[in-house]
């Protein structure tokens, strides 16, 4: 239910708030006023059209449950509107693509204009008729449910046959490379990190001889060390040597400093010979390796990571050929499964079709009854509702037909089509408790009285399901109006006002008898007022 309406800086309103109510919502005035405008700027608000005005803001009270589907907490849902250099919109004050606002809120927001809506396609009709025969026939529901499974299963199976067929041709030629590429892979035997290794120890081997080079300088080096370590023995003199003029606890302080140093170098060189010593052995080691044959392993896994993107992508290519070879090599006898398997889906589909038809069958006398009493309320020419065959679906291979005396749907006029439509929507709405907000601008124009009426009283019972908003200038719609809104058109701006029980008398009156009202279009007012409502003071006010 949409529950506010807010409308900044408009051409034609200036800044207009409007409060809406559940039920039936009419909107009248003089030609011009800006009712069309108003209508305009609701439906901007779910991405039906485009903004006319520079902000527009709603309020949409909507089903906990709805809204947890959107992935939002609450009730409510807040829709804004900006528009300066670019349109964008807000819901709860995140920013949302028209086009994502317009999908989510599709089934909810109906607009009912020209040739528009799905009311009337073959989905919504078989849809309508099930609904009927799920009243009568409690397994419907799941008999249907397990037709749609199956007929996902045979689109499926038909899929990989004509797949397999396509390849029939040439199985051969797809073996042969199947085999070429499993070969190719399966002979190299890649290794995950394999590449990376080799190509780290081809850089190693050509500094060999550099680093061989300098380790034999550094032993050379290391034959001296005996003298470095002699040279500091000689400077750990004892106290009876030391000169005259040094102290006693300055010469033992000098002492154990030599013998730090002359301590940690020993270590350290020690450690460097041994490091030094390891090095050497690991390059004694790679003498044994063939260079020529790792160059010519590194080019063959560099040609596969070329191929492939990389040696993980290599392997995974390497299971995936096996197993279509595998299904080459069982070529005919995966063919013969799938064609079992069509055929005990084809069977099992046609029983259920079978039982799905019959029960349609039983209730499509009872929607052939509501739609003629609705359409006879509006006027519309007397229908006639059949099953016709069809291509099969998910749905079953009968659908339904509905003709208005001897005109198919897509023959008739956009009034006969919407009318028909409001028909539809009335007839679900009974069935499923439709719930949602209903949209219509001028649906009474060029309709007689009696059509009118007819199409005022099936919106006032779709008003019990949806929340309507609809611009009439006729009496028909503001009579059983649950709010009546008036539009004027005044100097500078045009005002929206909700009318009370007398406002809707004169407004009324003004519809019949022009701007000159007469006290005989008071009459007439006040009479079709009471038509609907035990006395006028009751009236929504």
């Amino acid at each position: 239910m949409i529950t506010k309406l807010s409308i900044e800086s408009s051409p034609i309103f200036g800044n207009l708030e409007l409060r809406f109510r559940e039920g039936f919502c009419v909107f009248s005035g003089a030609s011009g006023s800006g009712k069309s405008v108003l209508m305009e700027s609701l439906l901007s608000c779910f991405g039906l059209r485009e903004p006319n005005a520079p902000n527009i803001e709603t309020d949409l009270l909507l089903s906990p449950a709805f809204l947890e589907q959107l992935g939002l907490e609450g009730e409510l849902l807040n829709i804004k509107i900006v528009k300066k250099d670019k349109t964008r919109y807000f819901v709860n004050f995140a920013p949302i693509a028209k086009k994502t606002l317009s999908d989510l809120l599709g089934q909810h927001i109906k607009h009912i204009h020209s040739r528009g809506g799905d009311e009337l396609d073959l989905c919504s009709l078989i849809a309508l008729l099930d609904s009927y025969c799920e009243k009568s026939h409690p397994t419907h529901r799941e008999t249907l449910q397990r037709l749609s499974t199956e007929f996902g299963a045979l689109k499926e199976a038909k899929s990989a046959l004509k797949d397999l067929e396509s390849k029939e041709s040439h199985t051969a030629q797809l073996k042969e490379i199947a085999e070429f590429e499993i070969n190719k892979i399966s002979t190299l035997s890649p290794k995950e990190g394999e590449y990376e290794n080799l190509l780290a120890l081809k850089k190693t081997l050509s500094h060999k001889e550099k680093i061989k080079e300098a380790i034999a300088k550094a032993q050379e080096a290391f034959s001296h060390t005996n003298e470095i370590l002699s040279a500091l023995n000689t400077l750990n003199i004892k106290q009876d040597l030391q000169d005259e003029a040094k102290k006693a606890d300055e010469a033992t302080d000098e002492a154990n400093e030599v013998d730090e140093v002359r301590t940690h170098l020993s270590q350290s060189l020690n450690d460097a010979q041994s490091l030094l010593e390891r090095e050497q052995s690991r390059l004694d080691e790679l003498d044994e390796i063939d260079s020529e044959a790792m160059l010519h392993r590194i080019s063959a896994l560099s040609e596969l990571i070329h191929r492939y993107g990389s040696i993980s992508n290599a392997l995974s290519a390497l299971q995936s050929k096996k197993a279509e070879l595998e299904t080459l090599q069982n070529f005919e006898s995966h063919k013969k499964q799938l064609h079992s398997q069509i055929a005990t889906l084809q069977s099992s589909l046609q029983s259920l079709c079978e039982s799905l038809n019959q029960n349609r069958a039983k209730s499509l006398p009872a929607l052939q009854s509501h739609l003629e009493q609705l359409c006879s309320e509006l006027k519309l020419p007397s229908p006639s509702v059949s099953l016709s065959p069809k291509e099969l679906d998910s749905s079953g291979d009968l659908g339904v037909e509905i003709r208005l005396a001897n005109s198919s749907i897509d023959t008739l006029s956009a009034g006969e089509f919407n009318r028909l439509r409001l028909a539809i929507m009335c007839l679900r709405a009974r069935l499923n408790k439709a719930q949602g907000v209903l949209i219509l601008d001028e649906i009474d124009a060029n309709l007689s009285g009696e059509e009118s009426e007819g199409v005022a009283k099936v919106l006032k019972e779709l008003s019990k399901s949806y929340q309507v908003f609809a611009i009439s200038h006729q009496t028909n719609m503001p009579s059983l109006a649950d709010a009546h809104f008036l539009v004027e058109k005044g100097k500078e701006k045009s005002s929206i006002t909700l009318l009370n029980y007398e406002g809707r008398v004169r407004e009324l009156a003004r519809m019949v008898s022009g701007s000159n009202i007469t006290n005989e279009a008071i009459e007439f007012a006040k009479t079709r007022l009471s038509e609907y409502v035990k006395g006028g003071e009751n009236l929504p006010s």
